[in-house]
């Protein structure tokens, strides 16, 4: 096993299309989709998808885990989830199609007692000199202090080739004012103007701010700026990626999908390039289709053909 991921607080994502949506009214969908979600589970899906041994882990409900564990045999992830008493949480997403809006509503999540908690600390002792990657991601449940990302890098920084971190919020703050920062944290633009309390209008300003954090131990950093592509940041190298055009179909997971791809790429000990035109390749991809997935290699061939690298001190095409 290459890779561990841990979904603290994993959802069953049911999007609604509905154009014209409105509100105190009867509204007729035109259509529904249903998949699972959560970041880490995301990024485990990705991974197995393109062919790395990666391992689930984290909280599910007990009582509804059919479709997880129906979608894990299908993309070969394997479950190491620990089930809690109780339904996963339903998120609810309404894309109106007529304007481009979408509104979500995302419930709290489980309450996850302490015993499940030790579980999980546990897993990752069992693991450790196994696995090459900890991955951990998303938001944090009720019963789980917004610290616990924090405490598993410190407990376990040096024992994996990479810690990675991908959360936001509280979570993210608690991670990255901590003495021990992990190895590799993906914020998009607006995280990372919140972590370091500014704006960042220009590219010099997100690689200088990336490196401070680098200084302080990180081995990458990769900014996300939507449709105007990514930094991927080391102490020595910056590469930006442009991603191509492709028909938005759901944005929904696409920058776990890059983060995804950037682990893939340190795994197999890709050039900075290489790994920025896949992981960007892997995004797009996403975007193109409702649900967790990669589609063929030829696509993906494709899709990185198209992606444009710009390195830093180039003027960004």
């Amino acid at each position: 096993m290459e890779v561990i991921t841990i979904t603290a607080n994993p959802a069953i994502d049911m999007t609604i299309h509905v154009d014209g949506w409105q509100r105190d009214t009867v509204n007729r969908a035109q259509a529904v989709d249903i998949t699972v979600g959560g970041k880490g589970l995301t990024v485990a899906i990705n991974l197995a998808d393109a062919g790395i041994s990666t391992s689930a882990t984290g909280f599910m409900g007990a009582d509804n885990e059919e479709r997880f564990v129906r979608t894990f045999k299908q993309h070969g992830v394997i479950d190491h989830c620990i089930r809690v008493p109780g339904e996963t949480r339903t998120c609810v997403k309404i894309v109106d199609g007529s304007n481009g809006e979408t509104t979500d509503i995302n419930p709290a999540g489980l309450f996850v007692p302490e015993e499940y908690q030790q579980q999980l600390w546990d897993y990752i002792d069992q693991h450790v000199g196994t696995a090459r990657v900890l991955m951990m991601g998303g938001s944090l449940p009720a019963g789980i202090d917004k610290n616990l990302y924090a405490r598993i890098v410190a407990k376990y920084s040096g024992k994996f080739e990479y810690i990675v971190v991908d959360s936001s919020g509280k979570a993210l703050m608690e991670t990255m004012n901590a003495d021990i920062l992990p190895d590799m944290i993906k914020p998009n633009i607006h995280e990372l103007q919140e972590m370091c309390g500014r704006e960042l209008p220009t590219d010099a300003d997100i690689i200088a701010e990336a490196r401070n954090y680098i200084a302080r131990g990180m081995k990458i950093v990769v900014v996300s700026m939507g449709g105007q592509g990514a930094w991927f940041i080391t102490k020595n190298e910056a590469v930006h990626a442009k991603p191509p055009r492709v028909r938005v179909t759901s944005t929904v997971g696409a920058g776990d999908a890059m983060v995804a791809g950037t682990i893939r790429g340190l795994l197999l000990k890709r050039d900075m390039a290489e790994m920025a035109r896949t992981a960007t390749a892997y995004s797009a991809s996403n975007i193109e289709h409702v649900g967790t997935f990669l589609p063929s290699q030829q696509r993906i061939e494709q899709l990185k053909g198209w992606v444009v690298i710009t390195r830093e001190g180039e003027e960004r095409k």
